[in-house]
């Protein structure tokens, strides 16, 4: 009973204070801990402290700026940037594309190709159209930037001879056919710059199939008795508008010509005029093809083509005319 109230006493005793040893080593482990004692009073900064680094150093306070003061005076004087040079002007460049005159699809340049031949850095000609003088002023093939062309070529058709009285039957129609004449660029010319309309004048002559024909001149008859004509012979003289579609070599070209024919009709005697138009779609001046008609009285004959120049035509017709000839055929 004793030892209880004993051990009740010590519990109930008062702590006894650190002593001063123990205060010093709570001290350095705390390190530099800042404490929250305000018996130290208010906080106040080093007047031996070092200010020349902004943040103020270790235990200082750094003023902050203020920012409503000139800044001219805190930082010094602003400097204008320097003026920089003037670029001179860009020289145009003559290979880019520049607005002609005439502005329009067939007037812009050709873009350049990107297929070289080797051969043509070497050819003397290379800047000049095909068998040409003057600069292409005048050439023998035609070409999109000749002044002048000479025509000279030939070609062969087929049809239908399309009879408009009771007088025979429509039948197939072919024929052979050479075209001469010469085709002019005024605005070439004149202005001496590109233009793709030209104008000339052509000439041809032609042979073709014959036609089937009624001996009897009295309408009414049965077509009892018929004969078969002789081949047709033509003569043709027209007026040629031209309109190439771009400014390359061995370009496009339209050909429009209208003129008159002059040709036997059926098996009446004499020779007879009539109309001739075509419509044509070249390639340069080496070939092309055509859709053309002679418009007779009662006699109609539509045809379309090809043809090629004379360059490439003429030793053709030439083997051709010497079989012929070598196989007894009388020309």
């Amino acid at each position: 009973m004793l030892a209880h109230l004993l051990s009740l006493s010590l519990l109930a005793a008062p702590p006894e204070s650190a002593a001063p040893e123990d205060t010093t080593r709570a001290d350095e482990q705390a390190g530099d801990q800042p404490s929250t004692d305000e018996s130290f009073g208010e906080l106040e900064a080093d007047p031996d402290a070092d200010t020349s680094n902004p943040s103020g150093g270790q235990g200082a306070l750094a003023p902050l700026p203020n920012y409503s003061e000139n800044p001219a005076v805190e930082f010094g004087e602003l400097e204008a940037a320097p003026e920089q040079p003037e670029q001179p002007a860009k020289k145009t460049d003559p290979a880019k594309f520049e607005e002609p005159e005439d502005f329009g699809p067939f007037y812009e340049p050709e873009p350049p190709s990107e297929v070289k031949f080797p051969g043509d850095a070497r050819r003397p000609d290379r800047n000049k159209p095909f068998a040409s003088v003057g600069g292409g002023i005048f050439c023998f093939v035609e070409d999109s930037v000749c002044g002048a062309s000479l025509i000279a070529d030939a070609d062969v058709g087929v049809g239908l001879n399309v009879i408009t009285s009771d007088r025979g039957f429509d039948v197939p129609y072919t024929q052979f056919r050479v075209r001469g004449g010469i085709t002019l660029r005024p605005l070439r010319l004149g202005k001496k710059r590109w233009h793709p309309w030209g104008v000339g004048v052509v000439a041809s002559w032609s042979m073709g199939s014959g036609s089937i024909t009624a001996t009897s001149r009295d309408p009414t008859e049965a077509l009892t008795d018929v004969t078969e004509t002789d081949p047709i012979r033509s003569w043709r003289i027209a007026l040629l508008n031209q309109i190439w579609l771009s400014q390359k070599r061995n370009a496009l070209h339209l050909d429009f010509t209208l003129g008159g024919v002059n040709s036997s009709v059926l098996d009446a005697q004499g020779r007879y005029w009539g109309t001739h138009a075509e419509v044509a779609l070249g390639f340069g001046g080496w070939g092309g093809i055509y859709f053309a008609g002679d418009f007779m009285d009662a006699d109609t004959r539509v045809f379309m083509g090809v043809r090629g120049h004379g360059i490439a035509t003429g030793p053709l017709i030439a083997l051709i005319v010497l079989g012929l000839v070598a196989g007894g055929v009388a020309l």
